[in-house]
């Protein structure tokens, strides 16, 4: 008899004597109702998006018949063969450096960087670092890498100190002023990018005819702490944060690139950049996130920014919560405060299209609304609903089919999700094998559940810091000296640092002289460390 006297509004409550009483959605009722209806329609925009996403990209390699690895390759040879084509594809990577953080680790990337990737053009390796310090050991043994003339292919590196900087826009905006090569690619000090990768972003800038094309990241120190379970760490932390990555550049970026932003963002490292357009605007030395606030000065001047998911770089995952809570949250303050220091100019006047200006609004702005609706109608909701069961009988047909959609749009994204990361296993190996178990459990809805609610106390302590002006100086993500472990035995293999570091050692004789005119001496060395950047 109850479920003939539900209704889509209405809802039936037992009176205890066997008979049934219908009683209309009251105050409660309908916000619960609109709350679920706009996740419901959310989470099938999203659902859609990111089938679509999943399918244009298999339909895509169809058609090409070939991969954009193999015509990298082929532009890179076109390039080799033209008079002149070596300088005009030539490339500056620059590595941004503070060096006590990253001492242990700074002349293993350049040695990556110089040996491993490979280049459309001449390539230059940049170092421009800033220390509140003299390293005398450390910044003498990067002038001997400097003076070094034996690295392969012609290539050449450049050390260059930036006496007055405190942070690591500042070290961008001097290395910005001494580079001449067309193009710049950005990275970070900790990241190994892929052989191929520096090419694809190439690839697609040129076919594209882009301003940036910005590449993913991936963790490349899986293997740490794995089983740590002590107060200040979690078990398989990196490859938590691994999934999530994945999950997020292969599918969740592009959703909001296609279909919302209409253009991809520059996200710090692994970016290539035409030199002109990156040097045309300022770093901002007192932005937490000094790339959100370029890619928002960039997107409204109009610059065109893709991203490229296949090129990948691999950085190292903070080691411990601890550290982890204090890089999210340097995120998460610096999105909204960049947010809220551009947020006017979103429409204004410019040469944005319209799409373009939404796009930036739904991206930076309604993100904060979109958080407040998913506490609304899932922590508010889940806990009403285990006491009372989603039924028609107890909430009526319009919140109980809300609810279902809810939970079955939501289930979309988890699928696919998973099934990309099948489909690229093979690229990573075994490490890739692993990483469809991690982003099964991460897009799962217990992840999502679990990643929200982090991302939730992140966001309510940005909030209070920058409204109560209780945000500190930039706190630099800790680094440690690479261990000892399989992988880094066969890259020491492939990579001859001993033997590079031989022929570099009997050339120390000039290297202070050729490394004087790279340094940038603009100021006082008294710097602090904990407002100086990585």
């Amino acid at each position: 008899g109850a479920r003939r006297l539900d209704g889509w509004f209405a809802w039936v409550e037992p009176d205890g004597a066997g008979q049934y009483c219908v009683k209309q959605y009251g105050v409660f009722h309908w916000f619960f109702a609109l709350l679920l209806v706009a996740m419901a329609v959310m989470a099938l925009i999203t659902t859609f998006s990111v089938a679509f996403i999943f399918i244009r990209r298999r339909l895509k390699r169809c058609a090409r018949g070939g991969s954009n690895e193999a015509k990298a390759r082929r532009m890179q040879q076109r390039h080799a063969e033209e008079a002149g084509g070596d300088r005009a594809a030539a490339v500056t990577a620059v590595i941004p450096c503070y060096l006590p953080n990253e001492q242990d680790i700074i002349e293993e990337t350049i040695n990556w960087i110089m040996h491993r990737v490979e280049s459309p053009g001449a390539l230059q390796v940049l170092v421009v670092y800033n220390t509140p310090r003299d390293l005398p050991e450390v910044e003498a043994r990067l002038h001997e890498l400097q003076a070094c003339e034996a690295w392969p292919q012609g290539r050449r590196l450049r050390v260059m100190r930036v006496m007055d900087s405190k942070s690591k826009a500042a070290n961008l905006n001097a290395a910005l002023k001494c580079i001449e090569d067309p193009y710049v690619v950005i990275y970070d000090a900790d990241h190994h990018p892929e052989a191929a990768s520096l090419l694809l972003l190439f690839e697609k800038m040129v076919r594209k005819d882009q301003d940036c094309v910005q590449g993913s990241y991936y963790m490349r120190n899986l293997s740490e702490n794995q089983f740590g379970c002590s107060p200040w760490s979690f078990p398989c932390l990196a490859r938590i944060i691994d999934a999530e990555f994945f999950t997020d550049w292969f599918l969740m970026k592009l959703v909001t690139r296609t279909f919302f932003l209409g253009s991809g963002y520059f996200s710090g490292s692994n970016a290539l950049w035409r030199t002109p357009v990156l040097a045309a605007k300022q770093f901002s030395e007192t932005a937490q996130t000094e790339d959100v606030d370029m890619a928002i000065q960039q997107l409204l001047d109009g610059s065109r920014i893709e991203f490229c998911a296949e090129s990948r770089s691999g950085e190292l995952a903070p080691m411990t919560c601890a550290a982890m809570w204090k890089q999210r949250l340097r995120w998460t303050i610096g999105w909204d405060e960049t947010s809220l220091k551009h947020g006017g100019a979103f429409a204004d006047a410019g040469r944005l299209r319209c799409r373009a200006r939404c796009g930036l609004v739904w991206t930076f702005l309604v993100r904060w609304a979109m958080t407040l609706l998913a506490v609304g109608s899932v922590y508010v909701g889940v806990p009403v609903t285990l006491v009372w069961t989603l039924t028609d009988e107890h909430w009526g047909k319009l919140i109980a089919n809300a609810g279902t959609v809810c939970f079955a749009a939501g289930c979309g994204p988890w699928a696919f999700a998973t099934l990309e990361a099948a489909l690229r296993a093979p690229d990573r190996g075994w490490q890739g094998a692993i990483q469809v178990f991690f982003v099964f459990l991460v897009a799962s809805p217990f992840g999502f559940a679990s990643f929200f609610v982090f991302n939730l106390l992140l966001q309510v302590t940005s909030c209070f810091k920058i409204s109560t002006g209780r945000v500190k100086g930039w706190e630099v993500t800790a680094r440690g000296p690479p261990k000892a472990s399989k992988a880094t035995a066969d890259e020491a293999d492939a990579v001859d640092v001993a033997g590079v570091a031989s022929v570099c050692a009997s050339k120390a004789g000039d290297a202070d002289s050729r490394s004087m005119g790279a340094d940038v001496e603009a100021g006082s060395d008294a710097q602090s460390t904990t407002s100086s950047e990585a």
